[in-house]
This record gives structure tokens, C-alpha cells and sequence, in this order.
């Protein structure tokens, strides 16, 4: 029988089961990985758009001007994959820790610095189209 106005044992918090949120980690990571590698095989592609114009231009007895401007844009494009897939393992172990702590707070740092930088990157590439066409 207890007594009136005890109380009963306290009972340790109960740990919740975290596996689904290192899951759900680990699939942001692959797609974050997905897109480094998209935007590094982009640059590869943006490289070669100026070798294959000055190769058309050559077998068609024409100048092709060639500023060496898609090379660069290419290697700029391939370097930002390659950091985005720096930048998002990074992000994957912070946020493994942060859910073994149970201390997880969001933050769209990663996904809006890597947006803003594709967008100028978008119009840097439009604008050299423009001038190239």
C-alpha cells in the first residue's frame, strides 16, 4: 500500500530509437552526392563545348573565337562539385553526431550557398551562350 503523496520511482528517460534519422542522414547524403556529381559531369560537358566548336569551326574552314572561357566555366563547375561533395560529408557527420546527442537543429546554410552559386552560375553560362551563338 502506498503512502498518500508518494511518489512512485522516477524512471530514466526512455532513449528514442534514432536509426530512421541516420537513414534519412545517409540518403540526404547520397543525394547531395548525386548532385556534386551531376554538377562536376556538367562542367566536364561545358569544358568540352569549346574544344568541340573549335574543332567544328576548323573542319568547316571558319575562325571560331575562343576566349578559353568554357574551359574555365567547366573547371569552375567541376571544383564546385567536388566541394559540395566535401561540404556535404561534412554535413553528414555533424548531423550524425548532432542525432547522438539528440541536439539536432536545422540549418539550409549548405543548400542555399550551393543554390545561389549554381543560379550565377546558370547566368554566367546563358550569357556566354548568347555570346557565343
Amino acid at each position: 500500500m502506498e503512502r498518500p503523496g508518494a511518489q512512485a520511482p522516477s524512471m530514466p528517460p526512455k532513449r528514442r530509437d534514432t536509426t530512421g534519422d541516420h537513414l534519412a542522414n545517409e540518403r540526404t547524403l547520397l543525394a547531395w552526392s548525386r548532385t556534386g556529381i551531376a554538377v562536376m559531369g556538367l562542367g566536364f560537358v561545358v569544358a568540352r563545348f569549346g574544344l568541340l566548336l573549335r574543332e567544328l569551326g576548323a573542319r568547316q574552314s571558319q575562325r571560331v573565337a575562343s576566349s578559353g572561357l568554357s574551359t574555365a566555366f567547366g573547371v569552375f563547375l567541376t571544383v564546385s562539385g567536388a566541394v559540395l561533395l566535401g561540404l556535404a560529408l561534412l554535413r553528414y557527420l555533424r548531423v550524425g553526431q548532432a542525432i547522438d546527442r539528440d541536439d539536432f537543429h536545422w540549418s539550409p546554410w549548405l543548400g542555399g550557398a550551393f543554390t545561389a552559386i549554381l543560379v550565377v552560375a546558370g547566368v554566367v553560362l546563358a550569357v556566354y551562350l548568347l555570346l557565343t551563338a
